[in-house]
């Protein structure tokens, strides 16, 4: 039977994180029993976007705290049985790194650690406008497939590999358990040829090439470290590329793309649109049953579920707990039923460059300021971004039918009943209206699970014998 694991993410935002992350664990402990913690960002970094520029990979970015803090949470987390995942942004540095400043003077050591052209190409960045920009001191283009202040680098380099594999080591000495490995299908392009990428979901033959998984294996493979991989254009997954990302280099894929198609599409998340529930939940279950498929209701590069969605949060943990689920991922304060941000009607205000680029986009439209705002603060991912509200963490944690209470319920029964666990799953119906019916069977035992997202009715979990197991009102 395929292994199960329970993975809890924290997005570091604040000063001194890591100490009161620490102090933390045996809330999170208690009451989410998670196998993993997964950090977002903690390196050194400008933080242009939030951490995913990273300056120094060996490095604590100051404003979390120091080594020593890191080493105590590594030792507190060893305590409750919790292994630390690193998030490890390893298509893209920031520009600030050294290996950029080195590369754009054309050290002859560096000079090939990003990917340069003559000529540019009219690719267009996953955050909007041009994938490449003129370095006046180079003379030459670089490729960055996010920001323009994350240039890519260049996994054809071998150089580049060793860097990388040097990296791992030395977290792996510090006592961490795994990564998370951002972008991870896109790290070895090969094909400058054609002048453009090709529409969705043919751009695979650009990036998740034989290459990139032979780097991913380089690195990864063998390494006694539990990985999991954040594949970008996962809602368009095949099988094949999807067994071929994981079987070979990844324990899990965290597809955060089945939850983006919801409501949005593939890097135009600047509208708020109705959500589609038939092709939510037909993709949900047919990627669910998949031993290595992470799922994930929240993610720090999301909106909060229950407002992004106006649903009951305990039906939000249904759907992640109730379908085959191996890998499943929880967000900071999800398990609290977070809502979004009263996040401010200034576009100043925002750190997030997703945000900022939204709002531009709006403008250019002829929205008026307070209409693109709107959007802006309903769909930012800075709604995710904020500290969690521990002293609401402590408030539920002592009423019986808080939403906490409720997760901690449905994690007991998906780590100890059989049929929630490795059941088959068989789905009943599918309706446009947000309702969702399945089969859970193993052997002989049969549970029915109906979700109900427009709330008229109850949403509820019943056995063989029709009895209540759990019910969402």
């Amino acid at each position: 039977m395929a292994k199960h694991t329970l993975i809890y993410q924290i997005y570091p935002s604040a000063v001194g994180d890591l100490r009161d992350i620490a102090d933390k664990i045996p809330l999170i402990a208690a009451k989410i029993k998670p196998d993993y913690i997964w950090l977002s960002p903690i390196f050194e970094s400008p933080w242009v976007d939030g951490g995913y520029d990273v300056s120094d990979y060996c490095k604590i970015d100051p404003r979390f705290g120091t080594m020593r803090d890191f080493r105590h949470l590594i030792a507190v987390a060893k305590k409750y049985k919790i292994g630390i995942l690193l998030d490890l942004v390893i298509n893209h540095t920031s520009i600030d790194h050294v290996w950029f400043r080195k590369s754009e003077l054309h050290d002859p050591w560096y000079k090939d650690y990003y990917v340069w052209l003559d000529k540019p190409l009219n690719w267009k960045s996953f955050f909007g406008g041009p994938a490449f920009d003129f370095s006046a001191l180079r003379g030459k283009y670089y490729l960055h497939l996010y920001d323009r202040s994350q240039p890519d680098l260049n996994f054809n380099n071998p150089r580049v590999v060793k860097e990388f594999k040097q990296i791992i080591a030395f977290w792996k000495n510090e006592g961490i358990a795994g990564f998370r490995v951002d972008s991870a299908n896109i790290l070895a392009e090969n094909n400058f040829k054609k002048g453009r990428i090709p529409g969705l979901p043919g751009f695979f033959s650009y990036y998740q090439t034989d290459n990139t998984i032979n780097v991913l294996e380089k690195l990864l493979a063998n390494k006694g470290l539990f990985t999991i991989a954040e594949p970008v254009g996962g809602e368009f997954f095949s099988k094949r590329k999807f067994h071929e990302l994981t079987d070979k280099a990844f324990d899990a894929s965290f597809n955060v793309g089945t939850l983006d198609i919801a409501d949005s599409f593939f890097s135009t998340k600047d509208r708020v649109l109705p959500v589609n529930y038939r092709r939510w939940f037909k993709k949900l279950a047919k990627w669910s049953p998949e031993p290595a498929y992470a799922m994930a209701i929240e993610s720090h590069d999301a909106p909060r579920a229950p407002s992004r969605f106006d649903v009951n949060p305990r039906v939000l943990a249904m759907l992640q707990f109730l379908l085959p689920s191996y890998n499943p991922c929880i967000y900071q304060g999800q398990e609290l039923g977070t809502l979004n941000a009263d996040l401010s009607m200034n576009i100043n205000d925002y750190p997030g460059v997703q945000s900022r680029r939204v709002y531009r986009r709006l403008r250019r439209e002829g929205k008026t300021k307070r209409q693109a705002m709107s959007v802006v603060r309903r769909i930012s991912r800075d709604n995710a971004r904020q500290p969690i509200d521990w002293g609401e963490y402590i408030l539920q944690n002592r009423q019986p039918e808080s939403i906490l209470n409720f997760y901690s319920s449905i994690i007991r029964l998906w780590r100890e009943d059989d049929v929630i666990r490795d059941g088959d799953l068989k789905v009943k119906r599918i309706t446009k209206n947000g309702v969702f019916e399945f089969y859970r069977s193993l052997d002989k035992k049969r549970y029915f699970v109906h979700l109900d997202f427009s709330g008229q009715t109850a949403s509820f979990l019943r056995d063989n014998d029709n009895e209540l197991v759990l019910i969402a009102e």
